[in-house]
Parts: C-alpha cells; structure tokens; sequence
C-alpha cells in the first residue's frame, strides 16, 4: 500500500542513500576520532580538539546528515507534497559533507582560523534543507502532528544556524560573548530542539507504520509538543533545572503515547531493532533527569546520555528498520516484483551491531562517571567496529537491492 499510494511522492533512491551513506562514513570516522584520542575523553569539557571534531562528526556527520535525507524521503509522504527542486537536495548534500569534513578537520587540529569555511558550507546545507522543508510543510495537506513538529524544528534550526555561527566567530576572532550561554543554547537547540522535534514528529508516523498499529493520541502529541517548546526556551534562557523539568514531562507523555499506540499494533513481535528504541527512550529521560538534578557527576554523563544514548541510538534503531524498507519499496516493481524486507534484513549482522553499540555506550557511559580513560577507549573500539557492522549492514541492502534488479531486468517479469 505504501508503495502504491506514495510512491509518487519518494525521492528517487539514490537521492535519500546517499545521506544515508555519507552519515555510515561518519560514524565510523567519529568513533575512529573518539579512539584516537580516548585518553583526553574524560577530562573534555568543551573546547578544540580531538573530542569535539568527534562529537560535530557524529551529530554533524551522522545525525543532521541522516536527519535531512529521513525527511526529504518520509515527509513528502507525510505531507502529500513531493519534492521538486532534486538539484537542492543533491546541493545540499555536498555542501554538508565538505563543509563537515572542513569543519571537524580543523578543530580536529585546533586551527579555528580555517573552521569559518567549513561553517559556511554546512550553514548553506542547512539554508537549503530548511527552503526545502519550509516549502513541504507550507503547502502540508495532512498529518497536522508531523506539520506542527516540523514548523518547530524548522524555527530552532534557525536559531541553531545563529548560535553555531556566534561560536565560530568566538573562536576564530575573539568575538566577544557569553561563551558558555552561547554553547548552552546551542546544544538544547541542536538536540531537543531541531533533532529532538524531528525525532518526536516522525515517530509519530513513522513507528506506527513499521509496527501496523494506531498513530498515538493527537492531542497527546501536540500537549507534549507544547511542553517541550517551553522547555527549550527555559533552558536557552538559563533556566535549566525549570527546562529539564518540563522537557522530562514531555518525554513521559511523548514515550507513554507512542507505547500505548504500538500496544495496539497489528503486527506480531516488534523486533529487535525497537530494544535500541527503547533504550534511546531510557537515555532520554536520563539526561533529562539528570539535567533536572544539576549534573551529578559533571556534564559529560549527561552528554553520552544524550547525544550517543538517546539521538544516536534512537536513529540507528529506526534506520535497522527503514533501510530494508525503503529497499523494498525502491525495488518494486510490476516487471521485477517486491523483494521481501526479511530477505534485505541480515538478523545476525544487526544482532552484532546491537551488542557492540550497546557494550560502546555502556563503556562510555562508565567511563564519563568514573573518569576511567580505559572504559573510554573501549567504548570507542566497540562503537567503531559497530559502526562497521552498521556499514556492511548499509551495503548488504545496496547489494541485495541491486541483485534483485539484475536478476529480474524489466524485459523477464519476476517470477509470481
């Protein structure tokens, strides 16, 4: 049904993959970073460096870059407005990747006099992306849930663009501000507010899809939506403990809606991939809790909790599912038939990417409270080489989507 109702409205394939690949290759570049410089893990505390290339290389890299081609693919069909400028997106897509690459080079070697052209490229991608993303939603004829989330995403990102900008200056010329406000603002507009707002929207949709079941309450949705803006603006204004606070209520009522909906779900088991969910669910309101306490043992367990816990780990439990999907929806066809999702789904390989990005957050997670360089530079081996499963897993789909389009050419109908 969704191929045959949407399909209209999906970009080409090579258009969302190619977000997609590019976010597999910073994953592994973040976390080879993060190894290679895990002894410094425990005492960063913000600044140039190893680390922080590391951390834009990951929510940079891997989140913004999985988070933009995730959209463009799904919300089109959320919005029943297509895509039309495809030139945009495949501009977008290389401005991010140089600018990233740019950006995270040279703070990598503390040279912040050359991170100004790698700011500008990612800002462009960003001015694209949000042209792109204005113009869907604008014309939006359904789904007033995902529309409402991503108008609010939408207005942080703009926001976002600012601090980020603000910051660069500070680096390469002194500008004048208050540095830590600054930074502040600009990691709870990153992810609570563009990535976090993106992420609630299209779970909202997407989930209920992969599981069959009911989308959750709307006005439960949009309750929390409400919540979590205030929240936002309290912490940006330095009322942080009063943010964490109504940011973890809307996390309650945001998570407790969508497992209230799955429980209604008509499909049997919902997989593995949904522990990783869950998991990025418990990290969320563990930052958030944490946050609300003060930061007890400083801000770094809160960060893991954050952006590897809950963002990272939220999307590579969606992409475990979106990424066979999608490949079976590309490779339909009334010639070549529709490959099966289980036949694009190697169960093994993801079971062993669950395990080691699991063991990898753990290891960081103790590493950041007890201070134990050892725990870090595990947990950095662990996420690499669960990044590297996460890239054969990316390249098995590729391979199987490719086969089935070789085997069954438009010319030899694929068996009935």
């Amino acid at each position: 049904m969704f191929a045959n109702v949407s399909r209209s409205r999906l970009l080409p394939m090579s258009l969302p993959f190619r977000y997609f690949g590019a976010a597999v290759a910073f994953q592994l570049a973040a976390w080879t970073m993060l190894l290679w410089s895990y002894r410094t893990f425990v005492s960063f505390e913000g600044g140039l460096g190893p680390i922080f290339a590391a951390l834009h290389l990951l929510t940079l890299g891997v989140l913004v870059m999985t988070a933009i081609g995730a959209t463009l693919q799904f919300l089109p069909v959320a919005t029943r407005q297509p895509v039309r400028a495809l030139w945009a997106v495949k501009l977008a897509w290389w401005c991010l990747v140089l600018g990233i690459l740019a950006f995270a080079g040279a703070a990598a070697v503390y040279r912040p006099q050359l991170m100004g052209p790698g700011a500008v490229l990612v800002v462009a991608a960003l001015s694209i992306y949000a042209v792109l993303l204005w113009k869907n939603l604008a014309g939006a004829r359904g789904m007033r849930v995902v529309v409402l989330h991503g108008w609010a995403a939408l207005a942080c990102l703009a926001v976002l663009a600012a601090t980020g900008v603000a910051l660069v200056v500070f680096y390469e010329h002194g500008l004048a501000l208050d540095h830590a406000a600054f930074r502040s603002a600009h990691l709870v507009l990153a992810a609570y507010g563009f990535m976090g707002l993106l992420a609630a929207g299209l779970s909202t949709f997407l989930l209920p899809m992969l599981a069959v079941a009911p989308p959750p309450a709307a006005r439960i949705s949009l309750a929390a939506l409400a919540v979590a803006l205030a929240a936002i603006a309290a912490a940006c204004a330095g009322w942080v403990a009063t943010g964490a606070l109504l940011g973890l209520a809307a996390a309650i009522g945001h998570v407790a809606s969508l497992e209230r909906a799955l429980r209604a779900r008509l499909r049997g088991p919902l997989g593995p991939a949904f522990v990783l969910i869950r998991v990025s669910w418990a990290c969320l309101l563990g930052s958030l809790a944490l946050a609300a306490l003060g930061f007890p043992g400083g801000t770094l367990p809160f960060a893991v909790l954050l952006v590897p816990g809950w963002l990272l780990t939220f999307l590579l439990g969606v992409m475990q599912r979106i990424l066979p999907f999608l490949g079976s929806v590309h490779a339909s066809s009334p010639a070549r038939g529709t490959p099966l999702i289980s036949a694009l789904t190697p169960v093994r390989l993801l079971a062993l990417h669950r395990v080691l990005h699991l063991g990898a957050l753990a290891l960081l997670l103790g590493a950041a409270f007890l201070g134990a360089p050892l725990a870090a530079g595990l947990g950095a081996a662990a996420g690499l080489a669960g990044a590297a499963a996460f890239a054969a897993f990316y390249t098995y789909v590729l391979v199987k989507v490719r086969n089935h389009a070789n085997a069954y050419p438009p010319s030899q109908p694929a068996p009935a």
